[in-house]
């Protein structure tokens, strides 16, 4: 896994006045900076169960609560673009953002958070689809109303509060229409409609992202996992296949040079899925990680209280905007 970028939570909106770069929205919070992430003691944390399983998608994780999940997403990107349309009719310019359809998500997948951690669960689906989504890899099409919508200067200026093409917003304060653009345009009066601040994050704040990926290495690198990932190895060489850990086999680069499952993909799945459920490599991870997951949180506990109540907030303006 690696970092999210801002075309994972911006995915779901077509704006082309959006030229270059990422919008503030996926931006680091105000109030909180990343380099408050607390370390913790360095002592691996103590784990006092684990469980059984092939899957962790129905397992609540603790920074579930602090992260956005598909349902908070699909509701605060609803509101960004309708929240962009209405500042943009102030302007006299009619502009809907496309917010499109995510339709239906794999079903090896959490639906208490956007990230699995632990990679495809499913032996029948790991059977099926390989390391594939389900269904395979679709060829991205683009709207024909968007690729044929023309947008005017002036539409650019009043959206991004710039008309350079070099940048991605700027400080706004140009006269269209008798209306001062605010600063970074429209796009940046919805984020802070949505955050309180037009540099705020719309999605999560980078501290939360850093404590993610922090927790989530850790797990990896912890000697009890380590140990179910060399368990895991071996189980696959006895099959004829070499890869050290599952996060291996799994980003294969060869898996993406096809859009559906090759004969040698699904071998190496379904035997992916045996040694996994064999050597309860679900069960010991998810465990492991859970534990990097609480010693984070109670390590950062003022800020990463605020981040959750600044979820809270975020989501409640979104349904204000939904509801105007």
């Amino acid at each position: 896994m690696s970092r999210r970028s801002c075309r994972t939570a911006a995915s779901l909106i077509v704006l082309p006045l959006l030229l270059v770069g990422c919008t503030s929205a996926g931006g680091e919070h105000p109030k909180i900076n990343s380099r408050t992430v607390r370390e913790g003691a360095q002592t691996p944390p103590p784990v006092s169960a684990i469980p059984t399983i092939d899957s962790a998608n129905d397992k609540p994780l603790p920074l579930d609560p602090y992260l956005v999940n598909p349902r908070q997403l699909s509701v605060i990107n609803k509101a960004y673009a309708k929240s962009i349309s209405l500042c943009m009719a102030r302007f006299g310019f009619t502009y809907r953002p496309t917010v499109e359809s995510p339709g239906p998500r794999d079903s090896d997948a959490p639906v208490t958070r956007i990230d699995g951690r632990f990679g495809h669960q499913s032996a029948r689906l790991m059977a099926k689809w390989g390391y594939h989504p389900e269904g395979g890899v679709l060829a991205s099409q683009s709207s024909p109303e968007e690729s044929t919508r023309k947008i005017s200067p002036d539409m650019v200026v009043a959206g991004r509060g710039s008309s350079d093409p070099g940048k991605a917003f700027g400080p706004g304060g140009q006269i269209i229409n008798g209306k001062t653009v605010p600063y970074h345009g429209c796009m940046g009066e919805a984020v802070k409609e949505l955050t309180g601040s037009a540099d705020g994050a719309l999605y999560d704040p980078q501290i939360a992202i850093d404590v993610k990926l922090k927790t989530l290495n850790e797990s990896q690198q912890d000697d009890r996992t380590k140990t179910a990932f060399a368990k895991w190895s071996q189980c696959m060489k006895i099959g004829g296949f070499a890869y050290k850990d599952p996060l291996a086999a799994g980003g294969d680069p060869q898996w993406r040079k096809a859009s559906k499952p090759t004969a040698h993909e699904l071998k190496v799945a379904t035997a992916d899925a045996a040694c996994r459920h064999k050597n309860n490599v679900v069960g010991i991870w998810y465990a492991v990680d859970f534990s990097y997951q609480e010693k984070a949180i109670a390590a950062n506990a003022t800020t990463m209280a605020r981040v959750k109540t600044d979820l809270e907030s975020k989501m409640k303006a979104a349904m204000r905007v939904l509801a105007k």
